[in-house]
């Protein structure tokens, strides 16, 4: 008789056993923990303060200490001697009306120029959208002080080739050494910042209304003053005030184009008393002229914050029936397409071209057929074996790479921190760091020049850092703001996963957010890196033998020595390596966007 062995081994169960309880730290990890995020926040915050709060301290300070020639901490007492001594001045008057027309005159230029682009290429059926939009933009790859030495080159009055056949075709003379020239200028490059923010607002029009008016027999004209520009109209007015600080605070253009024949606005006034080709500097009158600058730009950013926050009232609701539909141009379609083309060729295309032809040509002429044969390489080869021309080059790397990589990680902490309220203030904080918007460059360089001086701790003066910590300063607005922006759009589902695993607030940030927030942060960096590559006046207040820069070398040889072929091809340099950065970030966008 066979036995069955039966196994009394216990069945294991199929039920998934319950994880063990997560072993709480104890409590003297725990306030370790606490005190290290504690200390790290009020790191931050302090660093952001010097950054942010000090030049404005030292540059009222500054203002209200009686000085010229003396540095404003070697005089005592206060008083408001500079004001009395600006508003007194014979030439005061002369440099508010140039400042006024050259900010509204660029205004108009740029604003008639932005929204004929934008209403052509978001709401008409001009042919070669996909081309024409891209060239609109390319100023923004242009570092500014490149795009005023390539209309130097291509509109002065003796050579210029734009200036050269005006001349012969229509009989007059135009010279872009002159406010208009300085208007004209400023208002081609405020075009993409303008057009960016008001193209999306005609591409989310909904057509329903303009169709049901041109039902009734309403012409174009009507439909476009009735209808369409008052529902784009928040747009437009934040895009101009924003126009209206930077032409502000704009220092290359008026500089460029307005210093040979004397003709000063507030920025190019402020670095002519810090920095006067002969005599001895006043450092109180820039000081006073900075604190009205200051006070003006404030003006316009909160007009361009209430602006902004009153745009939903002018949205239009729509809902899965919207379409976007484009007004037929008829027999208008290729003339318009032709004069779009004109002003792409003549405003953009020939200055860009004028400078590249200069920098391969030994003296500067006219671009022409019989010229080719004699094109040369050797400015360039000038501009790499010129003296010192390798420690300039380090110099460069070091500022833009390091204002790049400290500015998007600070604005990276500072927009997590007040995105997630991580501590009381931290929102305040955010928006104190909106002040720095309204300094303009040259005033911020000379205020960090100042704090330096007067206190030597860190001995940075004279060296790379100074500028990075000028840089940083003016970029950090920005930085911070266009890493809010993706905060804002994150899903906190993942952090909150995490968190309920007992994930440490470090754990959360270095896991989930900043892989999620990589794109954003290359963009930043990116963005950050092209922009410092082409600040002038922070790194000419701030230059010395030690520290020179790529755009304060192209400065002093444009300006000093004369040699155009050679300022032209260092010009380009930075045209290329500017445009690859700018490149990259719009083709990193528009790979995420698909």
């Amino acid at each position: 008789m066979n036995h069955v062995k039966v196994d009394e081994t216990p069945a294991r169960s199929t039920e998934p056993a319950e994880p063990a309880p997560r072993a709480d730290p104890p409590p003297a990890a725990r306030g370790g923990r606490l005190a290290a995020g504690t200390l790290v926040n009020v790191a931050m915050v302090v660093l952001i303060g010097y950054l942010v709060l000090v030049p404005l301290v030292i540059l009222l300070y500054s203002s209200l200490k009686a000085s010229t020639t003396q540095l404003p901490f070697q005089v005592s007492g206060f008083s408001f001697t500079n004001f009395v001594n600006v508003f007194e001045s014979s030439h005061f008057a002369s440099v508010a009306g140039n400042t006024a027309l050259y900010v509204v005159g660029s205004l108009l230029v740029a604003l008639v120029l932005s929204m004929c682009l934008a209403y052509l290429m978001e709401r008409t059926d001009i042919p070669g959208r996909r081309f024409l939009a891209p060239m609109a933009l390319a100023p923004m790859a242009v570092p500014v002080t490149v795009m005023a030495i390539a209309w130097a080159l291509v509109a002065n009055p003796v050579n210029g080739p734009l200036a050269v056949a005006v001349r012969e075709v229509f009989g007059v003379d135009i010279d872009i050494y002159s406010l208009a020239g300085m208007i004209l200028v400023m208002g081609i490059f405020g075009v993409p910042s303008m057009y960016l923010t008001i193209a999306p607002a005609f591409a989310r029009l909904n057509p329903e209304l303009e169709e049901a008016a041109a039902a009734v027999g309403a012409p174009l004209r009507r439909r476009l003053r009735l209808i369409v520009f008052p529902l784009v109209m928040p747009a437009v007015s934040a895009a101009a005030m924003l126009l209206v600080v930077v032409a502000l605070e704009g220092f290359a253009i008026p500089a460029i184009l307005g210093l040979p024949k004397q003709i000063f606005v507030f920025s190019s006034q402020i670095q002519y008393y810090v920095q006067p080709p002969t005599g001895l500097p006043n450092y109180g009158q820039a000081s006073s002229y900075g604190v009205l600058l200051l006070a003006v730009s404030l003006v316009m950013l909160l007009v361009y914050r209430r602006r902004t926050r009153d745009a939903h009232r002018f949205r239009v609701v729509s809902g899965k029936g919207y379409r976007q539909t484009r007004t037929e141009l008829g027999r208008w379609r290729i003339p318009v397409f032709v004069v779009v083309c004109v002003y792409l060729a003549v405003g953009i295309a020939l200055p860009i071209l004028t400078l590249v032809w200069t920098s391969f040509s030994p003296f500067v002429r006219p671009v022409s057929l019989s010229g080719l044969g004699s094109l040369t390489l050797s400015n360039y080869s000038t501009v790499f074996t010129a003296p010192g021309m390798g420690q300039i080059l380090l110099n460069t790397a070091e500022v833009v790479l390091l204002t790049a990589t400290v500015a998007t990680a600070i604005s990276a902490w500072l927009a997590m921190s007040a995105s997630r309220r991580r501590f009381p203030g931290s929102t305040f904080l955010f928006e104190a760091t909106f002040l720095v918007f309204g300094i303009p460059s040259v005033v911020l360089g000379f205020a960090i020049l100042f704090l330096y001086i007067f206190f030597p701790v860190p001995p940075i003066y004279g060296t790379v850092w100074i500028i990075i910590v000028a840089l940083v300063a003016r970029y950090l607005p920005r930085g911070s703001r266009m890493v809010q922006t993706a905060m804002l759009q994150l899903d906190d589902g993942l952090v909150e996963a995490a968190q309920v695993t007992g994930a440490r607030p470090f754990t959360v940030t270095r896991t989930v957010l900043l892989p999620l927030l990589s794109p954003a942060l290359r963009k930043c960096w990116l963005w950050i890196f092209a922009q410092a590559l082409g600040e002038l006046p922070i790194a000419l207040v701030l230059t010395s033998p030690d520290n020179r820069t790529l755009v304060v070398e192209l400065w002093s040889i444009f300006t000093s020595s004369g040699d155009y072929p050679t300022a032209s091809a260092l010009a380009v340099l930075l045209l290329v390596v500017s445009t690859v950065a700018v490149w990259s970030v719009n083709r990193r966008g528009a790979m995420e966007e698909s």
